[in-house]
């Protein structure tokens, strides 16, 4: 079974209306799976909207490195820590509990309760490191200004700690599933790959994209070479060195459309293109393909710069090899990703959804 139709059978037996969105991406797939994964972004959506820093108490945190200075007399800095209120884990559990109770009884204390953070690390309070004072001498030592800091910003990553947890466990879920990406239009039931990539689309929108598609098989069928020549080219800059005032030189792969003058490539492009694409995109269609591309660096190494007819003597062979390949490489990923662009627009839009398997 090939792609397109193993991704058709999927969508036979998936409801898309079910998906789950995580960040802008909707997933679809096994119900368990969408059951978890739906349950964490309802706890996502329900944290974000709950006052969580009015569960913590605030501390003054003295526990910090002592470095010593020159006088081996050693220096201090204290921290502002905020800790889940409640004398005993037990009774941190429970106010966390009651506080969050419609959560807890909605989705289980485990599913809720391990994703808030028992403790949000402090930031430095002291003006700046001094000579240690006695213990009850600490508060004469603190900023307002950084203790006002702290607190914003313990007010401002709080929530963040508890979005980070719960996003880690749905990449955990996620993670133990393939992912298959499918664009679908509004209304689509056909399935077509283009690019690479599925979309369901409508009749409508098959028609629509159907001379980009062709356009694709050509230039995957027929190879980059078919429409850029691939050199090697010398006029890099030339940065002074401390051997010689003239420098060192570079030479480098170029893709360039084929064409005998600049003002030939656009039109020798489109004749080489499938004549019913061209006919339906028009001139737009040679759009799709940059005119030159810069490839890998090909001299074995910088070396005092010779004249021109020597320039091939110092050119590395594997390098041209290797870098040509990664050049054709480089063609097909910018039409490719010139093309999909030009898809949506012709589509107006198209949904993203990610296949679990």
């Amino acid at each position: 079974m090939d792609r397109i139709e193993r991704i058709k059978d999927a969508l036979r037996s998936l409801d898309l209306g079910s998906g789950v969105a995580v960040e802008g991406r909707t997933f679809v797939g096994p119900a368990d799976a969408m059951a978890r994964l739906g349950e964490l972004e309802g706890i996502a959506e329900s944290l974000s909207s709950r006052d969580l820093f009015a569960l913590y108490d605030k501390v003054m945190a003295h526990d910090g490195v002592f470095e010593e200075d020159i006088n081996a007399s050693g220096r201090y800095y204290a921290y502002l820590a905020f800790e889940l209120k409640g004398a005993t884990p037990e009774d941190k559990e429970s106010l966390l509990s009651s506080a969050l109770g419609d959560l807890v009884e909605k989705y289980g204390k485990d599913a809720v309760l391990t994703h808030i953070p028992e403790r949000i690390a402090g930031r430095q309070i002291t003006e700046a490191l001094t000579l240690r004072p006695e213990s009850e001498d600490f508060p004469a030592y603190y900023s307002k200004a950084r203790t006002a800091y702290a607190e914003r910003m313990a007010v401002e990553e709080l929530p963040k700690a508890v979005l980070a947890s719960i996003r880690s466990e749905q990449e955990r879920l996620l993670d133990a599933y393939g992912w298959t990406t499918v664009r679908v239009q509004e209304g689509g039931s056909e399935c077509v790959e283009i690019c690479g990539d599925a979309y369901l689309l409508t009749e409508p929108g098959v028609a629509a994209v159907e001379p980009y598609r062709e356009l694709w098989a050509a230039v995957v069928g027929e190879g980059p070479e078919r429409f850029y020549d691939i050199d090697v080219a010398t006029d890099g800059e030339y940065p002074a060195d401390q051997e010689s005032a003239e420098g060192r030189y570079y030479a480098y792969l170029r893709a360039t459309l084929k064409g005998q003058a600049p003002a030939d490539r656009r039109p020798t492009l489109l004749a080489a293109l499938p004549d019913k694409a061209v006919a339906s995109v028009g001139p737009a269609a040679a759009e799709l393909f940059r005119e030159t591309i810069d490839g890998d660096q090909v001299t074995a190494s910088l070396t005092i710069r010779p004249e021109a007819e020597e320039y091939p003597s110092y050119f590395n062979a594997k390098k041209i090899e290797h870098g040509r390949e990664r050049l054709k490489k480089q063609i097909l990923f910018n039409v490719q990703a010139e093309t999909i662009a030009a898809v949506e627009r012709v589509l107006g839009g198209v949904r993203k959804y990610i296949i679990l398997e």
